[in-house]
């Protein structure tokens, strides 16, 4: 199983994120900027050894959107227990004493 972190401080990510941007044109894939470019991984499978395909250039600004949105995505995904959970804790005894502070 390969370290993400330390993979992301690797040579060899440098050279497959430089790869990635170069066959992309040096511009992010959804708003052509120029600048701050990252390498945002369509998948996992292949971590360590990535493959073309297995990344989409985009700039801080839109891979942090795109994370977001992919984030939210995959927890809105969570099975109902989830919320059952926050249910039952909001129908037992309150987490702090509501009087507490007043005089």
């Amino acid at each position: 199983m390969v370290d993400y972190e330390k993979h992301l401080r690797s040579a060899a990510w440098r050279q497959i994120r430089q790869r990635a941007i170069a066959a992309a044109g040096h511009r992010c894939v959804l708003c052509a900027a120029t600048e701050q470019l990252e390498a945002h991984h369509r998948t996992y499978d292949n971590l360590g050894d990535e493959r073309d395909g297995d990344l989409t250039v985009l700039c801080h600004e839109c891979h942090e959107v795109v994370t977001s949105m992919l984030r939210a995505r995959r927890y809105a995904a969570k099975p109902a227990s989830y919320a059952n959970i926050v249910r039952s804790i909001a129908e037992t005894a309150p987490l702090f004493d509501p009087t507490e502070g007043e005089i």
